[in-house]
C-alpha cells in the first residue's frame, strides 16, 4: 500500500476527529483499519509518516496527535547541501594540494534530513579521477590515519568503517556526474546522490529498505529534482529501468518528466 492522497482519506479523517482537535494513535489505527482490513503495522507507520509530512497531524504527546485541516505540502526549494566543518576543510585542502584534479564529494550525514532513524556516523564520499585515486588516498592517509578507505566493499564497511564516527571513502569518479558550484566549491547534484545511494547498495547498505523509500519521498517532496537529470545519470550507471520501477512501485512519488531546473 502506498500512502497517496486518496489512501490517506484526509476528508474523512478531518470529519471524524477535527472537532476534538486531537486524536489518539489507537483511534487512528482503528480508523484506517476500516479502509484496509488487513492493515499491517508497517503500513500504519507509513500512513502516520505521510500524514505528518503533509502536516495533517502533529505529535503532541506519547500516542497523541493534534489534527489540522486545509493542509498543503510545503513549497519546494533548490537543494543546497549542509557541509560539515571537516568536509569543508577536506575540500579546501584538496583544492590547494591538487588544484588541477577533478573531484566531487558529499557526506552521508546529509541523508538524515530525509530519514526516520538518524545515521550514527558520517562518511565523506570523495570521488576523484581513476588514475588519481591511490595518490589521493595515500596523501589523505598521512592527514587522517585510520579514517581513509579506498574503494571499500561491504565487508570493509561493516568491519572497519561503520564503527568510526567519521571516515573518508575515496572512490572512482563517474564521468558526466551531475554537479553544481556553491560558494566557489563544486558539489554533486541531489539527483546524483539519490542514484548513487540506490545503486551502491553494498556501500550504502545502511540506507536501504524503508529508509531508502523515505530518502526518495522526502527529498522529492522538499526539493526541485530534475527527472531528466536523474534518468540520464541513472542510465550512465545502468540502473535507469530499475530506478524507475523502484520509484513507481515503492514510493508515493508521481513522476511526470519535469524539465531541468
Amino acid at each position: 500500500m502506498k500512502s497517496d492522497v486518496s489512501q490517506l482519506h484526509l476528508n474523512e479523517l478531518t470529519k471524524a476527529f477535527l472537532a476534538s482537535g486531537q486524536v489518539q494513535k489507537s483511534a487512528l489505527r482503528s480508523f484506517y483499519a476500516r479502509f484496509e482490513p488487513r492493515l499491517t503495522e508497517q503500513t500504519f507507520r507509513r500512513i502516520l509518516y505521510s500524514l505528518e509530512k503533509r502536516q495533517a497531524l502533529t505529535p503532541i504527546a506519547a500516542g497523541i496527535y493534534a489534527i489540522h485541516e486545509n493542509v498543503t505540502p510545503p513549497s519546494k526549494k533548490n537543494y543546497v547541501p549542509v557541509v560539515s566543518h571537516s568536509h569543508q576543510t577536506l575540500k579546501q585542502m584538496l583544492q590547494e594540494t591538487f588544484p588541477y584534479l577533478e573531484t566531487l564529494s558529499w557526506e552521508t550525514g546529509m541523508l538524515g534530513e530525509w530519514m526516520i532513524h538518524q545515521p550514527a556516523n558520517n562518511q565523506i564520499i570523495l570521488e576523484t579521477e581513476r588514475e588519481a585515486c591511490e595518490s589521493v588516498f595515500n596523501y589523505l592517509q598521512q592527514k587522517y590515519s585510520g579514517q581513509v578507505f579506498l574503494e571499500p566493499d561491504r565487508a570493509m564497511m561493516e568491519r572497519y568503517i561503520l564503527p568510526l564516527h567519521e571516515s573518508i571513502l575515496v572512490t572512482r569518479l563517474i564521468t558526466q556526474s551531475p554537479r553544481k558550484k556553491i560558494g566557489g566549491l563544486v558539489f554533486p547534484r541531489l539527483e546524483k546522490i539519490l542514484v548513487d545511494v540506490f545503486v551502491d547498495s553494498d556501500k550504502f547498505f545502511a540506507f536501504q529498505g524503508d529508509e531508502l523509500v523515505h530518502i526518495f519521498e522526502n527529498s522529492f517532496a522538499a526539493y526541485w529534482i530534475s527527472e531528466k537529470t536523474l534518468s540520464r545519470y541513472a542510465g550512465r550507471r545502468k540502473v535507469a529501468t530499475r530506478l524507475i520501477e523502484f520509484i513507481e512501485s515503492r514510493t508515493d512519488i508521481k513522476l511526470n518528466q519535469t524539465q531541468e531546473r
